[in-house]
């Protein structure tokens, strides 16, 4: 078990609380103790841990969620390993009941929700499919129903663990060779039960038995004997709907469809999840009911069905348009009663404005504000929080914000983003006290401030701090950036050095070290943190974390070049270890970039031809599926040589793979930076982008391979679909 309170070992996360525990393992809520970020952290019991079969089926199960990138289904982000072997992944964490708590209820799901909700899943499942991945495990208990700025029932489906375990070959006939049945009785198809094998018609059997739960409040088959239940799925036929629960007042088309996704015989049920969705579509017209959720995508049907949906299926733009209307209407008779009786003028004109949903902060906000948000998570990506004023964070939130409020609105995403940054700056402030560098803490406490001006601890916190110059005043709160003197950017490249190395991002690192360099004249920072660093990377010697004190005596040696221990250490190769610890592979292999002007200590000459050979190698172990060897060759490859750009890009698939995104990012980045015309790393870093939702980024990205390789299917694939999550 994980302490609460604690931060795992070799990780940013820190454990909130256990949320449950199963057979295989515990799940936790815990927080970035950077961006002070919930999510839900999946380990596995110590005692599976030490099973090989387990550990891989762990990875399993997180590869099949982090491969799928639906936004229905609950994104994985991270995986590591803790020195005792216990493995885990991160997820997003997800605020909201299961479906089962909602059918436990006391009211019924009723007609519109069950619609919206089984829409959700079936573009949660079709993504899944889409990308050889069957589920085998669908029930409400699986569904999780999270808030999208107003609305509820924002479907994530969790939970792949089955689809993980078993691997699947299949037979001419199409469907997989017989597996061992794991899942829930209630809604395990017929042809698992039956040893079959399956495909994924069988997730639309077990969705079939769901929505028949959810429309009748009770399950197709069930007795207190799960083997009669099981029995039942093979040989009984369900209950017509309408039957069981003749109040509820079923739609017919509905009832047609559910019965049809429970038959016995897989080539009878319809034939995919899209298939499915445009049923229920029509069923939706059929009993001309409206949901919240109609400004969905229509389903990936033929073009003649998808046109005649959407001719006939509401449209959720004409339904807020009439509902504004109506309320303008209102207000303005209102506001004319008010004039005529107290002789005052109308009220101001009220603007009105069309809603969109914003993936970046999980808000609704006005179409002219949206942009804004979307400007100010892409200027954070580059770390462009202050400066050039005009392009930065803070200033297009303030752009949001003014817009949001010439609409008579608040921007609800604004608000978020201020939270993040601010909170941001405020966990890297308490890093910087920690370590006893408090003017450089109070930097980033005013830094703070001016995302949260309001905020109280931060003004105190400020006050605090060594650095005697006014704080947290409207001024600083301001976008325009405070005159800066010399001292001022050495305080703020000693600070963002600090922050790069602590965190592990060396490639950053190397960029704020060299500017230190230029600005901090006088010595003092380069001086303190020269200091703190030797301790550090002594500490990391000592603990046998010979990798990350490698990289970090590379630092020390360029602050200090008077160091011959520093040089010594930085030059020393890293001890081969048995199978990559999953926690330091992404600094262990990340090469020290190349400092403007000096040359970077190197453990031997650079051997371009064994490090081309070693990066063919890693080529040809990545195409085969193995991780662990292809990021052995690229390691080796890169000590041969750190320019090698095949192997940076290598090390950022491997890491892409192993849904370490930020990672994945920055060997990108080092890529593109060596080989710009390579469109292969572009579309790569726009893939890392594209997962970390940074979709403007992703979209540059791939237009740049697409300039560079025009006729590129691929490419093109991805810019349809970036270009549709940013509504272009």
């Amino acid at each position: 078990m994980l302490p609460p309170g604690e931060i795992i070992p070799g990780t940013r996360y820190r454990i909130v609380t256990r949320v449950g525990t199963g057979a295989m393992g515990a799940v936790y809520l815990a927080e970035h103790v950077d961006l002070e970020k919930r999510v839900a952290l999946k380990t596995l019991l110590a005692a599976k841990a030490r099973d090989p079969k387990a550990v891989e089926h762990f990875r399993q199960e997180a590869r099949a969620a982090s491969k799928i990138g639906n936004p229905n289904i609950c994104d994985v982000t991270d995986f590591g390993q803790l020195p005792d072997g216990q493995v885990f992944f991160v997820m997003e964490y997800i605020e909201g009941p299961t479906l089962r708590r909602e059918l436990e209820g006391d009211e019924p799901i009723g007609i519109e929700r069950s619609i919206a909700i089984l829409r959700q899943v079936c573009k949660a499942l079709g993504a899944a499919h889409g990308k050889g991945i069957v589920h085998l495990d669908v029930k409400p208990d699986n569904i999780m129903l999270a808030k999208s700025g107003r609305r509820r029932d924002l479907v994530k489906v969790v939970d792949f663990g089955i689809a993980g375990l078993i691997s699947v070959e299949p037979p001419p006939e199409g469907m997989a060779a017989a597996d061992s049945v794991f899942g829930t009785p209630d809604y395990l198809a017929p042809e698992r039960i039956r040893g079959k094998g399956y495909d994924h018609r069988s997730d639309i059997y077990s969705l079939g038995a769901m929505a028949y739960e959810m429309l009748t409040g009770a399950s197709p088959f069930w007795n207190k004997d799960v083997m009669v239940t099981v029995a039942q799925h093979i040989t009984d036929k369900p209950q017509p709907l309408r039957q069981r629960a003749p109040g509820a007042q079923i739609p017919a088309e509905l009832e047609t469809l559910v019965l049809q996704m429970l038959e016995k015989n897989p080539a009878e049920r319809p034939q995919s999840m899209a298939v499915v969705e445009a049923m229920l579509c029509e069923a939706q017209i059929a009993a001309r009911v409206q949901t919240d959720w109609d400004d969905l995508e229509l389903p990936d049907v033929d073009e003649d069905w998808r046109k005649k949906l959407a001719d006939k299926m509401p449209s959720p733009r004409s339904r807020r348009l009439r509902r504004l209307a109506l309320g303008l209407a209102l207000v303005a008779a209102v506001g004319l009663g008010a004039a005529l009786f107290f002789g005052l003028r109308p009220p101001h004109e009220i603007v009105a404005y069309t809603p969109v949903f914003v993936e970046i902060t999980k808000t609704d906000e006005a179409e002219t504000v949206a942009p804004f948000l979307r400007k100010a998570a892409a200027a954070a990506e580059a770390e462009q929080y202050f400066q050039p004023i005009e392009q930065s964070v803070l200033r297009n939130i303030e752009w949001a914000e003014k817009e949001a409020q010439r609409l008579g609105t608040t921007s609800g995403g604004a608000a978020s983003l201020r939270r993040i940054y601010g909170n941001q700056f405020r966990s890297l402030g308490n890093a910087l006290m920690a370590a006893g560098l408090s003017d450089l803490a109070g930097l980033r406490f005013r830094e703070a401030l001016r995302f949260l001006p309001g905020d109280t601890e931060l003004r105190a916190r400020a006050g605090k701090t060594t650095d005697s110059r006014r704080v947290g005043d409207k001024a600083e709160a301001a976008s325009a950036a405070p005159k800066t003197s010399d001292e001022d950017l050495a305080r703020s490249a000693a600070a963002n050095l600090f922050s790069a190395v602590t965190s592990g991002h060396f490639t950053r690192a190397w960029t704020h070290l060299t500017r230190l360099l230029e600005v901090d004249k006088q010595g003092s920072q380069v001086a303190r943190l020269s200091d703190d660093f030797r301790k550090r990377a002594q500490e990391q010697w000592d603990s046998g974390k010979r990798a990350d004190a490698r990289l970090t005596y590379q630092v020390v040696s360029e602050l200090d070049p008077k160091d011959s221990v520093a040089q010594e250490r930085a030059k020393s190769p890293v001890p081969a270890e048995p199978g990559p610890s999953l926690e330091d592979t992404s600094q262990a292999a990340k090469p020290a970039p190349k400092k403007a002007g000096a040359e970077m200590p190197e453990e031997s000459p650079r051997d371009r031809v064994r490090a081309a050979h070693a990066a063919n190698e890693g080529k040809e172990a990545l195409a085969q599926g193995n991780l662990n060897g292809a990021e052995t060759a690229f390691d080796r490859a890169i000590r041969a040589d750190p320019t090698n750009p095949e192997a940076i890009a290598g090390l950022a698939e491997v890491a892409f793979e192993r849904a370490r995104y930020t990672d994945a990012l920055d060997y990108a980045r080092r890529a593109v930076a060596f080989r710009p015309q390579i469109p292969r790393y572009h579309v790569i870093l726009g893939d890392a982008y594209f997962k970390l939702l940074r979709y403007d980024r992703a979209l540059a990205s791939y237009e740049r391979a697409r300039a560079l390789s025009p006729q590129d299917e691929g490419v093109k694939a991805r810019l349809g679909r970036v270009q549709a999550r940013l509504g272009k």
